[in-house]
């Protein structure tokens, strides 16, 4: 995905071109490049590092309404949006219709647009993989945070089996359909519980030619993960998140981050007002030229994040 900048009364369509050939660089654009929907709050695991860990007992739980799931996708149906992604701060697999609504994105999506989900894995059942397959989903990726029961157990309270177990029967359903989608990739956070296994992890996952990434440890905005090795954290003007990308909690509320797990910045919710009503308020605008400009009094949840 491109980045982007958010464009001031002085750039004229000429200083926007220079800055594009230059820099790579794209004004905020007038709907989201990519949008995450929660449509069920919960999730199965108790990951270490996780947001969900902290607040699981402190913030409101739900599903959300199909007529909203609808509205939201139609709307964006109606744009040219390059990533739908039916998941947010949750396990998106515990919504059971998560193969009808892959397929419903798909019905109402422009033909630049993607679909993908983030999963721990533990719920991919032999029906889960043979719905979203047949749905249609792009992309998958599934977070295994440990390659022995006793590691994987400590970093997210899950049975690591039971997950290898699972990928590798949707390995075994795709090749059998004969189906390049979904593209697999398998995420591990490097963590001081887990580094010391990630050489296995990469030869693992090589031997079945299947996509594989480290990422860093960040804060999520501000809990405190130093003792998994996580990035300090630091003031930064340079997140371009809520420059393209939106984020729709199961309620309608929009928030302006993934990682703003205690929900302090909302934007507005997509029950009453329109996606491109709430992208384009005055409300968010100037939240975006305050954290441009240094200041955080309004966006503490920016303040304390260590960044992605």
């Amino acid at each position: 995905m491109a980045e982007y900048y958010m464009p001031g009364p002085e750039d004229t369509l000429w200083r926007k071109l220079v800055r594009w050939r230059k820099h790579g660089q794209l004004p905020r654009p007038r709907f989201p490049r990519a949008i995450q929907i929660q449509t069920d709050s919960r999730c199965n695991a108790d990951c270490v590092f996780c947001g969900w860990h902290h607040t699981k007992g402190s913030q409101p739980q739900g599903r959300m309404d199909d007529a909203l799931f609808k509205k939201i996708v139609d709307e964006c149906g109606r744009h040219y949006i390059g990533r739908i992604s039916p998941y947010l701060m949750n396990e998106p697999l515990l919504d059971p219709n998560m193969p009808d609504k892959i397929a419903y994105i798909n019905k109402r999506r422009k033909f630049v647009t993607k679909t993908k989900i983030n999963s721990n894995g533990a719920l991919l059942t032999e029906g889960m993989s043979e719905g979203l397959i047949d749905a249609g989903l792009r992309h998958l990726w599934i977070s295994v945070q440990g390659y022995s029961e006793e590691t994987y157990k400590k970093s997210m309270n899950l049975s690591l089996a039971r997950v290898m177990d699972n990928i590798d029967k949707f390995l075994e359903i795709k090749s059998r359909k004969n189906k390049d989608l979904p593209k697999l990739t398998i995420t591990t956070l490097k963590t001081t519980i887990v580094e010391h296994e990630l050489e296995y992890a990469k030869k693992y996952w090589a031997d079945r030619n299947v996509r594989f990434k480290i990422h860093g440890v960040d804060n999520r905005s501000g809990q405190d993960v130093s003792h998994l090795g996580a990035i300090k954290s630091k003031r930064r003007r340079k997140c371009d998140l809520f420059l393209k990308q939106a984020y729709v909690l199961y309620n309608g509320d929009m928030i302006i981050c993934c990682h703003d797990w205690k929900r302090t910045v909302v934007l507005g919710n997509l029950a009453q007002q329109s996606l491109a009503e709430i992208w384009n308020s005055q409300h968010f605008l100037d939240l975006i030229r305050q954290y441009q400009a240094g200041d955080f009094s309004n966006l503490k949840v920016c303040a304390a994040c260590s960044g992605v």
